[in-house]
């Protein structure tokens, strides 16, 4: 029997595409008119901003018809059986974003995800879910350092190197 090989489209591709560009810069207009506090956008497809000590960053995704807000809230947290536990309780109660652990080069993540069809995301929808996920996230972040330890991932914003955060972002995310 034969492999069927169906070729995906490269990244250039999907970030040409006309299409996907108007739908990339309604979402960047949406954004820019909720005052979000650091708006910046890193490539076409993804943009971040904070609040309070939470990064939060918002990933197009056209050739999965979704987008998705994500926050990485804690660093070098030690996994544990209670956070494992707390983490799995927390996402059972959710509705909408849930939490999850990302292990890179040696170091433990505590991050903070959701995604929604795009079909959905009209302008005041967008907001809306941006605004509680950001709230979320801000709560969250200190709630988790105090209970499980590590520390924010962006605790110190004076101090910020806006290259390594975005770079640190593209990898986890991209």
């Amino acid at each position: 029997m034969s492999e069927i090989n169906i070729p995906k489209p490269s990244y250039n591709e999907i970030i040409e595409n006309p299409e996907n560009g108007k739908l990339m810069e309604a979402i960047w207009n949406a954004l820019q008119n909720s005052n979000l506090v650091d708006l910046q956008k890193v490539r076409p497809d993804l943009m971040t901003w904070r609040r309070g000590s939470a990064q939060l960053v918002l990933r197009v995704n056209p050739q999965l018809d979704n987008l998705s807000i994500y926050s990485v809230l804690v660093a070098k947290v030690k996994p544990s059986e209670a956070l494992y536990k707390h983490l799995l309780s927390y996402n059972v109660l959710q509705r909408r974003e849930s939490l999850g652990m990302i292990e890179k080069d040696g170091e433990t993540f505590i991050t903070l995800k959701y995604t929604m069809e795009i079909n959905l995301a009209n302008e005041d929808v967008l907001q809306r879910h941006v605004f509680a996920l950001q709230e979320i996230a801000d709560e969250l972040d200190t709630e988790l350092v105090n209970k499980f330890g590590g520390i924010l991932h962006f605790d110190d914003w004076k101090k910020l190197d806006q290259k390594s955060v975005d770079s640190m972002i593209v990898n986890l995310f991209s």
